[in-house]
Formats: structure tokens, sequence, C-alpha cells
């Protein structure tokens, strides 16, 4: 099998594949006219408020998984180090709402091209950083972002689950994903996977396997504490309801890491090809396989969905595109305002109404396999929108 050692990135300035860079080639013809003037035009927006009875705290850790070479780092024989965002449901506070972007080394960045994110000051969330834990005891969902994508650009989905009483924990996998740094040394995303048919294949399930085990070290580190911030957020946690989701290239670890780890219950993939064969013999968990309404004619989904072990629903979300699954439409209204509704084919039609559909969906079925509502919730869910949605179950 092709070595990941192939990947090692260079050490320079990153091409910011965090958000808008990758945004702003697929709107260029809308944000032409914002770019040709003396300073580039943003519109303040925000992420929509989330729809569950708790407010959300945030909070971030670096976990250093010893066990492993990062064989994708600049530097040979360097450990493991893993950024994790986390949301979680917390106590009411006044204090005030945290920008889209906040790691200080990115922001760094972001501030020498600020015609790239306007120095991530454009956004507010919904969440606290710090903010107190709420009281009780709450599930944890671990999250795994595309190929290329940062875990930030999918904060619609972490504070949704985190107003509804979830603890999401969203891992970076340096040198897979976008734009991350670990002691101040951003990795940088390769644009493609190199290599043709089979090569590009072997290569892609070795990336996907790396994944996988980021997500088992972080897990293995909540468990143990050391990868929580807090004593009040290790108190917060039930371990005994664990579930994961993904999208695209993070949507095949969350169910591929399901499959390796009874302990995770459930597992979402948002329109995501999964690598690997163990989804071929049968992965042993509970999985919604959600595909977008312009599917890549892969039918790696189907199979995982046909050969599951467990509880599976394979779902298809009409008039969604591939990056509907993520922040990219409020990053869109925040660089081209109204225009952003043209865009059709890379964010598909009425992006804001699918998305809240989205946030919904997954709520709804992490309620089923962690907090034990019954499946006909699920099922009435997709009864009452299934003029927008199509679902299967086995």
């Amino acid at each position: 099998m092709t070595s990941v050692m192939l990947f090692r990135p260079a050490r320079c300035f990153p091409r910011l594949t965090f958000a808008l860079v990758v945004l702003a080639s697929a709107f260029m013809p809308i944000s032409e006219a914002a770019a040709a003037g003396p300073a580039p035009v943003f519109y303040r927006t925000s992420l929509p408020k989330p729809t569950g009875v708790y407010s959300v705290g945030y909070d971030s850790i670096v976990v250093v998984d010893r066990t492993r070479v990062d064989a994708l780092h600049a530097t040979p024989g360097q450990p493991r180090r893993l950024p994790v965002h986390l949301w979680y449901p917390a106590a009411a506070t006044c204090a005030p709402k945290r920008r889209y972007v906040t790691d200080v080394r990115e922001r760094t960045l972001l501030d020498a091209t600020p015609e790239a994110l306007g120095a991530g000051d454009f956004m507010r969330t919904n969440a606290v950083n710090g903010a107190p834990v709420a009281i009780g005891s709450f599930p944890l969902v671990l999250f795994s972002p595309g190929y290329g994508f940062s875990a930030e650009i999918y904060q619609v989905f972490a504070e949704q689950l985190a107003s509804c009483g979830y603890i999401v924990a969203a891992v970076h996998s340096p040198g897979i994903n976008g734009l991350v740094t670990s002691d101040g040394e951003p990795y940088e995303t390769p644009s493609d996977i190199p290599g043709s048919g089979e090569e590009s294949k072997q290569i892609s399930i070795v990336l996907n396997d790396y994944v996988v085990g980021d997500l088992q070290a972080v897990l293995a580190q909540i468990k143990d504490g050391r990868a929580l911030p807090s004593r009040q957020l290790a108190k917060a946690i039930d371990l005994t309801r664990i579930g994961a989701f993904g999208h695209s290239f993070g949507g095949s670890a969350a169910v591929r890491l399901a499959g390796k780890n009874p302990e995770v219950r459930a597992a979402v993939n948002m329109d995501g090809i999964i690598w690997g064969d163990d989804h071929l013999n049968g992965l042993t968990t509970n999985a919604l396989f959600l595909v977008s309404g312009q599917p890549g004619g892969d039918s790696s989904m189907m199979d995982a969905w046909q050969n599951l072990k467990g509880r599976g629903y394979l779902a298809v979300q009409k008039e969604t595109a591939h990056i509907t699954f993520s922040d990219f439409y409020y990053l869109a209204r925040a660089t081209s305002g109204k225009a952003a509704e043209q865009a059709t084919d890379v964010l598909g039609r009425n992006p804001a109404a699918n998305l809240a559909l989205t946030r919904q969906l997954l709520v709804t079925y992490f309620d089923v396999e962690l907090k034990q509502k019954p499946a006909s919730t699920l099922l009435r869910f997709f009864d009452a929108n299934k003029a927008r949605i199509s679902f299967q179950r086995r």
C-alpha cells in the first residue's frame, strides 16, 4: 500500500484552503465586482440561531498522540498533534459571542491577507468562549471535516447539536483537513490526491485510515480526561452514549470509526465516498447515510447501507449539493451578499432551508440512537419532510 510519507507538506505559507479561498474561485463571477474596488466588500452576517433549549459554549484543546509518528508533518519524527474544537451545552450568559475564527495563530495568518477572509471578523457565531457548562449529563458526538476543510466550517451543525444537549468534539486531521496549526506552524493540505485509478484509491484509503486513527486517539484521551480543557466538561460527558458524524472524507471516517469501535453507537456520513473494504464486509454499527441531491455516481454509500449489520437509513436530501452540508452558504453571504443564492451548482437550491432541515435531521437521528427516543420519531420526521428528503431503511 502506498505510504502516507508521500504527503509530507512543505514549509510554506498556507494556501488558506480554510474557507473562502476555495469559495472565492467558485463564486468568481459573483465576487469580481466587489474585488474591483480598492478594498474588498464584506457583508456582515451571522450563523442561524440554534433551536435547542441550551446556550452554546465553546472551547478547544490540542491532543498529542505520542503513540504515532506524524508522517504528514514537515519535520520528521514529530508526534501526531490534533487540534480539537469543542461545542457544548452551556448555562446562559451575557458574554459576547465568539467571532467565526478564533485561533490566534489563524487570525495572524488571516490578518496578513484580509482580502481572503476579512480577518475573520465578518461573522459572529452563537457560542460563547469558555461559557459555564450546563448542569446535566450529555452524549458525546465526534465530528470529522471533509478533505481540505476545517472543522470551523461546520459550526452551523456543532452549535445546533450543542443547543440540543450534545457535546461535539470536532477533530482536525493536520495535513488532510484545511488550515490548521500545531505549535504555531500551519499545515498545508495537498490540493489533490496524486495518482489516478488504483493508485489514487489506495492513497485515499491510507489517508482515511489516518483520520480514523485521529478520531480514535481523541476519543481515548476524552475517556481518560486528557483531551478536555476543564473538569466541568469532563463531568458533563456521558461516555455510555457516543456517536460520530462527518462530511465527505470525514463522513467515511466517522462510519468506519463506529464500525471499528462498538462504544461508538451510531454514525452519520454526510455525502462521503467510503474508503477501504470494511463496509463491504458489513460495518457493525447503526448509521445514517445522507446523500446530496447532486450525487457523484459513487456506489459506496449504497454498498455500506446494504451490508450494514446495525440499523441503517439511506436518505437523499433534494436540491442540495456536496458543499451544502457546511457553513459555506453563510460564508458566501459574507462575501457576496444575496448574490450567493445564484450559485446553485455549488450550494444547491434554498441552502438556508436545507441547512435547517439537515440540522433537524442530525438532532432527530442522534436523539433516537443516543437518547433512546423511539424510532418512530425519525420516521415521523422523514414523513413530514418527504417532499424534500427521501429515505430507505433496513
